[in-house]
């Protein structure tokens, strides 16, 4: 069967929903080889995915994932694809702190780095978190801090099937895109960042197949899979599970000066690790904070605590400027070290 899902998408042929769902069933069992798992992603993004095999891989990954069973009324998850070769800082990560410092909950899925210099495991890990949580330390660890962190192969083991030829590719693949809308807790608020204003679309899509209730899906034309300062931005959004076409945000309307993308740079885990505390402590550049800041406010936004994306932003600064966002830092890193049992 699997030599035949090959043959056919090695024609640009696209796979019905019990065809893509098989497919991935296979591998995530372990029945194929490196090889041909690596054939296969190669072949899928040549012929390009469509949004009904990307529900339905979405779907079977979902089906395997072990669940993380908390309440999560109003709580957002903030992650983006990786993928887009900026180099930027984990903007993402830091803003997840931003928005816990505003009484946002919120459940991160991630994982460690793939294309990237680090991927949010790693920044969190370089800060003294211990990001490498299961299930129930998972769960413990957000009923006590209304935070927690997913690291994603605890929670999709089959994964395990498919790393080696990610890792052996090193190049974007559909499990970029998979990613962000695998959350173990099943949360119904996301903030996602995407490599293309395309990955942005199909993955609202996909979002709205899933029920999700609310929902931004951005992209920015200097290609950043954040909003970015430096350029405006595609924007979709998902409301009461219902998306439409993409809005243009331009970074300006918000009050906030354009950057050059210089200015957003990052570089490894520890380099970005100062970048974020210097962010929440009030000692980085202008650029760095507001990016952070400017994007929490859309993760607190889609929680639906504000109708109001201007309210989003003040919560957002308040959170930063009255200390609370690093406190949620701290709280996080101590309580992390302390569920785990390692400190």
């Amino acid at each position: 069967m699997f030599t035949d899902i090959l043959e056919k998408i090695s024609r640009s042929e696209n796979l019905t929903n019990e065809e893509a769902s098989g497919a991935l069933k296979l591998i995530l069992k372990g029945d194929i080889s490196n090889e041909e798992v690596a054939g296969f992603l190669i072949s899928m993004r040549m012929k390009g995915e469509t949004v009904d095999e990307l529900t339905s891989f979405v779907k079977v990954m979902r089906d395997h994932a072990v669940r993380v069973e908390v309440d999560t009324t109003n709580a957002v998850d903030l992650c983006g694809t990786g993928g887009d070769k900026s180099g930027t800082f984990n903007i993402s990560t830091a803003a997840m702190f931003v928005v816990a410092g505003a009484g946002v909950p919120v459940l991160k899925h991630g994982n460690r780095s793939v294309s990237s210099n680090s991927g949010s495991y790693d920044v969190l890990e370089s800060l003294g978190a211990v990001p490498n949580l299961q299930k129930e330390e998972v769960e413990k660890m957000f009923n006590e801090t209304g935070m927690a962190f997913m690291f994603a192969p605890n929670f999709h083991p089959a994964l395990r099937y498919v790393m080696p030829a990610r890792r052996a590719l090193k190049m974007r693949t559909f499990f970029n895109m998979l990613g962000p809308l695998l959350n173990p807790a099943d949360v119904k608020h996301q903030f996602v960042g995407a490599y293309s204003k395309e990955a942005a679309g199909m993955m609202i899509q996909i979002l709205g197949n899933l029920h999700t209730e609310n929902a931004y899906s951005v992209n920015s034309h200097d290609g950043l899979d954040e909003v970015s300062l430096s350029s405006q931005c595609e924007i979709f959004e998902l409301e009461n599970s219902v998306s439409g076409n993409s809005i243009t945000f331009d970074p300006v309307s918000l009050g906030y000066d354009k950057v050059e993308l210089e200015e957003l740079k990052g570089g490894d885990a520890d380099e970005n690790a100062g970048i974020i505390k210097r962010i929440l402590e009030g000692a980085s550049t202008d650029a760095q904070r507001n990016v952070v800041e400017m994007n929490a406010a859309f993760g607190i936004r889609v929680s639906n605590v504000t109708d109001s994306l201007e309210k989003a932003k003040e919560m957002a600064s308040k959170s930063i400027d009255s200390g609370e966002a690093l406190k949620k830092l701290e709280l996080f890193i101590s309580e992390s070290q302390k569920v785990s049992g390692e400190f």
